[in-house]
């Protein structure tokens, strides 16, 4: 009896051993697919933060780079907050337009069977594990601009935007229309929303399954356009923007009565982008660390980002291109009517992201990036 026990025992078990390996195996597969898919992207993430580092080491501002930034209690509650946001998404989606017969057990099995899989986490692994080294070391080196630079071409995107707008400053123009703090408020609402739309689309790329190619291309543009233009122009185009002006450069500030008007407002309706540059200024003086810290205004990131999202949408469907489009547009605006930037900033940015996009887009045809994914597939597949 006992000898009989034990072999229907194995026999009972033996399936469930078998799964486990099967559920080992596609893990490894996939691991290791996601590995060999991002591997110029996660090259380009490590040699940024290497040259950070040795930028850094070089002008004796090591103390100034940290890798962890990003990696903090806010990065916690935000991706708490988009899971939570997704869930209740879906849960109303299903109840909606699905309508099962039993909800919660079709929730689940949808969970299960189409999100928590090892294809899509481990996708999405190297951005979420990377992504965030990546803006600390960016955020970090921003502080170091003005040691390797220090700001000096402001006065001359003051005369080229004087001359490419008939002779006034583009918040001359802009104010007649939007100098009302009802107004202004609203646009600063949307400027700040940049960071929540921003962390929104970085989660539904890294968890994206359905175009590989424009994932990528997505990313790619992505961290190139912070390391060319945020980085090394920032770098080269040394300049802190309208806001800060006055305190920086002698003679006229042409910008004084912007920011009157600005904080005037901010009695009648709030305007946080004040705040967020006091804090800012007060991070520079001080030397300060910490993800509130570094000054650079031209090319505007925020623009570059925003129009970045936008091609994004494009190439998603035309509801999801308009709806960005208008909000890169309000980004656009948001910059020079609050002080941020020169108008010059975000014309640079959009050129600079366009030309980029295009650029990824012939790396990736010439590597027939589509292909490259199939053979990898076949390479692991194979016995």
């Amino acid at each position: 009896m006992k000898k009989s026990f034990a072999v229907s025992s194995v026999l009972v078990d033996s399936p469930k051993v078998t799964a486990a390996e099967s559920a080992l195996r596609n893990i490894n597969t996939q691991f290791i697919k996601s590995l060999r898919t991002h591997a110029l992207f996660m090259a380009v993430v490590v040699a940024y933060v290497a040259a950070c580092l040795i930028v850094a080491w070089l002008c004796e501002a090591s103390d100034k780079i940290s890798l962890s930034l990003v990696y903090n209690n806010n990065l916690k509650v935000i991706t708490e907050f988009y899971l939570l946001l997704f869930l209740i998404g879906r849960f109303s989606y299903t109840m909606i337009f699905t309508r099962p017969e039993h909800l919660t057990r079709y929730i689940l099995d949808d969970l299960n069977t189409n999100y928590l899989n090892a294809e899509r986490i481990l996708t999405a692994l190297p951005m979420l594990l990377l992504i965030p080294v990546f803006i600390s070391a960016f955020t970090s080196y921003k502080a170091i601009i003005p040691l390797i630079k220090p700001y000096s071409w402001d006065p001359v995107f003051v005369e080229w935007d004087a001359a490419l707008h008939g002779g006034v400053q583009p918040w001359q123009l802009l104010q007649p229309i939007l100098g009302r703090p009802l107004i202004t408020s609203t646009i600063n609402f949307f400027y700040n929303l940049w960071f929540f739309v921003m962390c929104a689309v970085l989660f539904w790329q890294a968890f994206s399954l359905r175009n590989p190619r424009l994932r990528m291309h997505f990313f790619l543009t992505f961290i190139a356009s912070w390391v060319l233009m945020g980085t090394v122009a920032a770098t080269l185009f040394s300049s802190v923007g309208p806001c800060y002006y006055g305190r920086v450069f002698e003679g006229e500030n042409i910008f004084q009565p912007l920011m009157e008007y600005l904080w005037a407002a901010n009695e009648v309706f709030p305007v946080w982008s004040l705040r967020i540059q006091e804090m800012l200024w007060d991070a520079y003086e001080v030397g300060g660390n910490g993800i509130a810290q570094g000054i650079s205004a031209m090319p505007s990131m925020h623009v570059s980002v925003a129009f970045l999202f936008a091609l994004l949408g494009w190439r998603t469907g035309r509801a999801l291109g308009v709806a960005l489009t208008v909000f890169a547009s309000l980004i656009m605006i948001g910059s020079v009517h609050l002080g941020w930037h020169y108008a010059i900033d975000g014309y640079a940015a959009i050129a600079g992201t366009w030309f980029i996009w295009w650029a990824v887009g012939r790396l990736l045809s010439r590597n027939d990036f589509d292909n490259e994914c199939e053979n990898i597939d076949q390479e692991i597949d194979a016995p």
